[in-house]
């Protein structure tokens, strides 16, 4: 079992890596968001927080910095709401 942490900012990393990955494999954003049962603007929110904690100028760029948190291709990506 893993620990959660306490600390919100380490949440809501990991929520940001959960929604990256999920752009990844449902193809769009729009897709990511329906997968995730997410409204749109909430997943480009949480791309953007992302982009700017990594200093990421676009999504590639945001990809290829958390490639090594992202899961292999055919991997699944399970979130909490």
């Amino acid at each position: 079992m893993t620990r959660r942490s306490s600390r919100p900012v380490e949440r809501a990393i990991d929520r940001e890596v959960g929604v990256v990955a999920a752009v990844l494999l449902a193809g769009s954003e729009k897709a990511a968001a329906h997968r995730l049962g997410l409204a749109h603007s909430t997943v480009k929110h949480h791309l953007a927080n992302a982009r700017s904690k990594v200093g990421a100028e676009t999504t590639a760029q945001l990809v290829w910095i958390l490639g090594p948190r992202l899961p292999a291709p055919g991997g699944t990506v399970q979130m909490d709401h």
